[in-house]
């Protein structure tokens, strides 16, 4: 069947969550003229993902969440989908697919990360659409509770998305500096600071883990300029709509070395967030997190590997030149050779 679920008492569509895409929604000519051949195949992929009407059997499998063999071309990007979703969930998955149709430019992220494979790319946005409507089911259960915790629905309204999506993340892990918001670079786009020194494996609990990252990038994409115009979508990403990460390797040792959650993390990077990430920076590694990469590189994409920057800190303390050209030295932390004070560790935001 091509209906996942009997939509006929289906919630109205609702608004897309808040995010950093200001495109209006262009009339479909002005689309055409930017983006060319790709408006169809981007179109076959909004109908493919439809849980409402789609024919691909590959796509009612994931919504049913029937088991599917990993894609030996994309395998980070195919794994086996969760658990069968309820209706609920289905619904609130309608919704979000509806607001996807209504603006094309999140259709278009997935397809330049899966560089124009509509199959793939159609495969990769039904698992997210499925988890985006998982997760935000579970901020509302949080929020729920939170109201009957208190005196009412006020309590609810009172706490904000960052409150809900971080009230069950420990206070230790978010306190502990080791993931922040970190300014912005020379285009703009906010900057996620990694301090590697400050992981400690094994102290929290995997979910716990995977739930700070997904905050985090949540807060980091809530500070994307965004897009202006419909022009800029034309081939590629705009850079509006994209972040850098900066990773501090300073007196960073096997001690702190984690393969498991980091490749936990690029999973949800690339199947969550594609096309996002700008530029990763990795400085000051010492000499053996080469044997680190060697393990890592393998589970990125060739065009992410082209995204990666190694920079060492310069002796004298000034900031590094290669740097210095991608981030303003007075926007980066005297750590790295600039001259700002520190940025904070995240909060409820």
């Amino acid at each position: 069947m091509a209906a996942v679920v009997d939509t006929a008492d289906a919630a109205a569509a609702a608004a897309e969550e808040p995010s950093s895409d200001v495109v209006p929604n262009a009339d479909p000519a002005v689309w055409r003229g930017v983006l060319g051949d790709d408006y169809e195949a981007i179109q076959e992929l909004i109908d493919l993902t439809d849980p409402e009407a789609t024919k691909s059997q590959a796509i009612i499998d994931i919504y049913n969440g029937v088991p599917q063999d990993k894609d030996k071309k994309n395998k980070t990007a195919d794994e086996a989908p969760p658990t069968p979703p309820d209706e609920n969930t289905m619904r609130r998955c309608i919704e979000d697919h509806r607001a996807l149709r209504a603006s094309l430019t999140n259709a278009i992220r997935f397809y330049h990360a899966r560089q124009g494979d509509v199959p793939a790319a159609s495969r990769q946005l039904a698992r997210h659409l499925l988890w985006r409507a998982e997760r935000n089911m579970q901020l509302e259960a949080r929020q729920t509770a939170a109201a009957s915790a208190g005196e009412g629905a006020a309590d609810a309204e009172a706490m904000s998305v960052g409150e809900a999506r971080s009230s069950h993340i420990p206070r230790e892990l978010m306190e502990e500096g080791s993931f922040k918001a970190a300014g912005r670079d020379k285009q703009g786009r906010p900057i996620l600071c990694v301090r590697a020194r400050l992981w400690q494996p094994g102290r929290f609990a995997e979910a716990d883990e995977e739930e700070f990252a997904m905050y985090m990038l949540d807060h980091i994409e809530m500070k994307m300029n965004g897009s202006k115009t419909e022009s800029e979508w034309a081939n590629k990403t705009p850079v509006g709509e994209q972040w850098v990460v900066l990773f501090d390797m300073t007196k960073w040792t096997t001690a702190n070395s984690d393969i498991a959650t980091v490749k936990r993390l690029i999973k949800i990077l690339v199947v969550h967030y594609p096309d996002r990430l700008g530029m990763a920076i990795i400085f000051n590694a010492p000499f053996l997190f080469s044997a680190v990469w060697a393990i890592i590189s393998p589970f990125l994409e060739e065009v992410t590997r082209k995204k990666v920057l190694f920079v060492k800190n310069n002796r004298d303390g000034s900031v590094n030149q290669q740097l210095a050209a991608v981030i303003d030295p007075e926007d980066l932390e005297e750590d790295f050779g600039g001259s700002h004070a520190q940025y904070p560790s995240p909060a409820f935001v």
